[in-house]
C-alpha cells in the first residue's frame, strides 16, 4: 500500500515529533559535556548522566522545587554561560521557580576534571514563603552495577557504615541520614559523592518503574508539605570523587565494532525450571470516565484478537450504568472480564459485597475474577504508616468466596506497585496477585520513559518474593496516570506537554508510546507475568482514536481509526501462548526493545518486533543467515496506519538482516520463514 498523499503533506507540515511524541513540542536534547574520561549531560537545568570512561557512575542529578501535593514545579532558566577545554568544563546559569504567587530564586554552578572530579553546586533564596514537600537536591544511581553491592555511608553525625543497595525493590528508605556514599560502579573504579547543606536520605525508586536508586534532601520522616519563610536561604552541593586502578582504563574500554552496529542474536527458548515461557494473554484495560468512548471501540478491538478487559467498579461513585456498558463490551469484544473492587469497607463485608453481587447479577455481566481490596489503599502509606483501619484483606477474600463461591479471586492493590510492596497483603485465600504501574511518577521525558523498563525486572523478581507463587496480573498500566495515591488526582495536561503525574500524556498516540508498550509487554512477558493488561480501549489511554476534550495534534483534523500503539496491541495479542525467544544484544550505544517468538506454524518460522525509543536511528545487526521480510512503521508512514488497523499485517520488503536502519521511534516487525542455522530451533 502506498502512503496516502496528506500523510507526506503531515510529515512535511504537522513534523516528525507529533508522529514520534503525540505533541508539537520537540524533545528536549543534552549538551555533553566532557574533561578527558569524565562526561556529564546538561538538560533543561539538570544533569542527566555521569560517566568515567563510559561506564555510568550517577544517573542524573538535579535541583528541584516541589509543591504541596509532591509535583515539580517548572523553572525558568537562563541561558547556560558554559567553558570548556580538553580536562575541564564549568556551566553557570540562574533559575526562577514561580507558581500561584509563590517565588523561589536560585544560581547553579557545575564543574569537572579530568582528575575525576564533578560539582553540582546550587544556591537559592525564597522570596516569599513557599510551600513544598522537597526543594533540593535530588540524586539519582542507576541499577546496573549498583543493585545488590557494597556501598560506604558516612552518615549525617559523622559515623560510617558498610552496607548494601538493595537487591530486591526495598519498600522503605534503605539507607538513612546520608552525607556521602562510596561504591564500586565497576571493578577497578571507585566512586565517592558526597552531599551538603541538609541531611539526605534514599529510596529505592524501581518502587515506580524508575531505574535508579533516590538520594534526596529532608527525611520523609518530617513533616510535608512545610514552609520555606520569605527570605530563608539555602546552600546545598552535590560533589562527586572518582578513583581508578592503573589498569582500569583498559579494562573500561569498551570494544567498538567497525560498522558500528548493535548485533542482535536470538537465543534459545526462554524457560523458567525446564518449562517455556510463552507469552501471557494481552489485555486492555476500560476507562470508566469515558464509556460511550469504550463501546464505540470495542469491534475494533474484538478484531484485534483481545480477549481480556480490566474494569474497575468503584461502589461509591458509579452506578448501574456502569456494570451495564461493561456487560456490552464483553458481549461485542467476546473477551472475558477482571473487575476491580475497591471496597468502602463501611459496612459488614458479606453485606456490601452482597450487594455489589445483586447490581452485578441484574446487569447480567459476566465475570471472569473479581479483585479485591480496601478503597483506602488507592492512596498511599508509608512503610512505617499510620495504616487505614477496617478489616484485613484476609477478612476481605474469606468475605468474597462466601458471596461468589468458585469465583477467582486477586489480592493486591488496585493502585501501584510500590503501594503493593509497602502494604504487601496476604496471599492465603487469593487466586492471584495484581498491581499496575506508571513510569511518569517522577519524571515525563522520553529517556526517563524508556529506562522504566529496566526497573520491570526487578519488581517482578520482588513481588515474586512476597507473593507464595501466586500468578502475577498487570495493569491496566499506560505511560499517563489512572491514578495518582500520592495527591488529589492526576495532573491536567491542556498544553499537550510532557508532564510528571499526568493523565494525558501525548505519547499515547505516538509512535514512542507504541514502542514502549511493545517494550513493557516484553519484559513483563519474559519474567513469566500471567497477563498483561495495558491502555484502555480508547480516551486518554486508548488504543483505538476517538474525538476528546483533550488536544489530539493531527488527530483533531484527519480521519484515523486508532493510535500506533493498535499494531502492536494487535501483535502481542496474536502471540498469545507462543514460546518466547531469548534475544541478546552486544555492541555500542543504545539497543532497541525487543521481543521474539516462534510462530504455531511448525515450521520453525520466527517473528521478530523492534522498537526504536531513541530520537536518533540505531543501527542493527541481526544473527541470522539469509534474509527476511521486514515492515517498518516510522514518521512517513504515521498517517496511513493510523487510518487502517492492518497496516502492519501487509507484506514487508524482503532483505537481509544485516545493517538494518531503525529511525527514531520506530516500531518494526521481522518475519524469516526459513531461519537458517543461527536461528534456534
Amino acid at each position: 500500500m502506498t502512503d496516502h498523499p496528506s500523510s507526506v503533506l503531515f510529515h512535511a507540515v504537522a513534523g516528525h515529533d507529533i508522529a514520534c511524541y503525540g505533541t508539537a513540542q520537540p524533545p528536549s536534547r543534552a549538551r555533553i559535556l566532557r574533561a578527558g574520561p569524565l562526561s556529564a549531560e546538561l538538560e533543561d537545568g539538570a544533569v542527566r548522566t555521569v560517566r568515567w570512561r563510559d561506564v555510568e557512575i550517577l544517573r542524573g542529578v538535579a535541583f528541584l522545587v516541589r509543591d504541596a501535593h509532591w509535583g515539580t514545579r517548572s523553572a525558568r532558566l537562563s541561558d547556560p554561560e558554559v567553558t570548556e577545554s580538553s580536562d575541564r568544563f564549568d556551566v553557570r546559569f540562574q533559575g526562577l521557580v514561580e507558581a500561584d504567587g509563590q517565588r523561589f530564586r536560585y544560581e547553579v554552578r557545575i564543574g569537572g576534571s579530568a582528575e575525576g572530579e564533578f560539582a553540582f553546586e546550587a544556591t537559592g533564596m525564597a522570596e516569599t514563603d513557599i510551600v513544598t514537600c522537597r526543594t533540593g537536591f535530588i540524586v539519582l544511581h542507576p541499577i546496573e552495577g549498583v543493585a545488590g553491592r557494597p556501598v560506604r555511608i558516612l552518615h549525617a553525625d559523622g559515623s560510617e557504615e558498610d552496607g548494601r543497595f538493595p537487591a530486591l525493590i526495598s519498600p522503605g528508605q534503605p539507607i538513612f541520614s546520608i552525607r556521602s556514599l562510596a561504591h564500586e560502579p565497576a571493578p577497578g573504579l571507585r566512586a565517592v559523592c558526597r552531599l551538603d547543606g541538609d541531611v539526605f536520605e534514599m529510596e529505592d525508586q524501581r518502587n515506580w518503574t524508575d531505574a535508579s536508586f533516590k538520594t534526596y534532601v529532608r527525611p520523609l520522616a518530617l513533616p510535608t508539605p512545610y514552609v520555606l519563610a520569605a527570605g530563608t536561604r539555602l546552600e546545598q552541593a552535590v560533589r562527586l570523587s572518582i578513583g581508578e586502578e592503573p589498569a582500569g582504563g583498559d579494562r573500561l574500554s569498551p570494544a567498538q565494532p567497525s560498522n558500528g552496529a548493535r548485533r542482535l542474536t536470538l537465543g534459545d527458548a526462554l524457560t523458567v525450571k525446564t518449562l517455556p515461557i510463552t507469552m501471557p494473554p494481552v489485555g486492555v484495560g476500560i476507562d470508566t470516565l469515558r464509556l460511550p468512548e469504550q463501546e464505540a471501540g470495542a469491534a475494533l478491538l474484538r478484531d484485534a484478537g483481545v480477549r481480556l478487559l480490566v474494569g474497575r467498579f468503584d461502589p461509591r461513585s458509579a452506578d448501574d450504568r456502569t456494570l451495564q456498558s461493561f456487560a456490552r463490551l464483553v458481549d461485542a469484544t467476546g473477551a472475558e472480564l477482571l473487575l476491580e473492587l475497591p471496597l468502602a469497607c463501611r459496612d459488614p463485608l458479606d453485606a456490601e459485597l452482597g450487594a455489589i453481587a445483586e447490581r452485578i447479577d441484574a446487569a447480567r455481566l459476566p465475570v471472569a475474577g473479581l479483585t479485591v481490596a480496601p478503597a483506602a489503599y488507592l492512596r498511599s502509606y508509608q512503610p512505617s504508616g499510620p495504616w487505614p483501619e477496617g478489616p484485613s484483606f484476609a477478612e476481605i477474600y474469606r468475605a468474597t468466596r462466601r458471596v461468589f463461591p468458585g469465583l477467582p479471586v486477586g489480592g493486591g492493590v488496585h493502585a501501584y506497585f510500590p503501594e503493593l510492596n509497602r502494604a504487601r497483603p496476604p496471599v492465603e485465600g487469593c487466586d492471584y496477585i495484581s498491581f499496575s504501574t506508571s513510569p511518569i511518577v517522577h519524571a515525563a521525558d522520553e529517556r526517563s520513559i524508556a529506562q522504566s523498563l529496566e526497573a520491570l525486572p526487578a519488581i517482578m523478581e520482588t513481588a515474586r518474593s512476597f507473593c507464595g507463587g501466586l500468578p502475577i496480573r498487570i495493569g491496566p498500566s499506560a505511560i499517563g496516570m489512572r491514578d495518582n495515591p500520592y495527591g488529589p488526582g492526576p495532573v491536567r495536561n491542556p498544553g499537550n506537554g510532557r508532564l510528571p503525574m499526568a493523565r494525558m500524556d501525548p505519547r499515547q498516540r505516538g509512535l514512542f508510546g507504541a514502542g514502549w508498550y511493545l517494550g513493557y509487554a516484553a519484559q513483563l512477558a519474559r519474567q513469566g507475568a500471567a497477563s498483561v493488561t495495558l491502555g484502555a480501549l480508547a480516551g486518554e489511554f486508548g488504543f483505538v482514536h476517538q474525538p476528546g476534550q483533550w488536544p489530539q495534534p493531527w488527530f483533531d483534523q484527519e480521519p484515523a481509526a486508532i493510535y500506533p500503539a493498535f499494531h502492536v496491541l494487535r501483535a502481542l495479542a496474536s502471540a498469545g501462548g507462543a514460546p518466547l525467544l531469548d534475544c541478546r544484544f552486544d555492541g555500542p550505544g543504545p539497543a532497541p526493545v525487543a521481543l521474539a517468538w516462534r510462530r504455531p506454524e511448525g515450521d520453525g518460522t520466527v517473528e521478530l518486533w523492534l522498537a526504536n525509543l531513541e530520537p536518533d536511528p540505531i543501527r542493527l545487526d541481526i544473527a541470522a543467515a539469509g534474509d527476511g521480510t521486514v515492515r517498518m512503521l516510522d514518521a512517513r508512514h504515521f498517517a496511513s496506519s493510523c487510518r487502517d488497523p492492518r497496516w502492519m499485517d501487509e507484506d514487508g520488503q524482503v532483505r537481509p538482516l544485516s545493517g538494518l536502519d531503525l529511525p527514531a521511534c520506530s516500531v518494526v516487525r521481522v518475519v524469516v520463514s526459513h531461519p537458517g542455522s543461527a536461528f534456534p530451533r
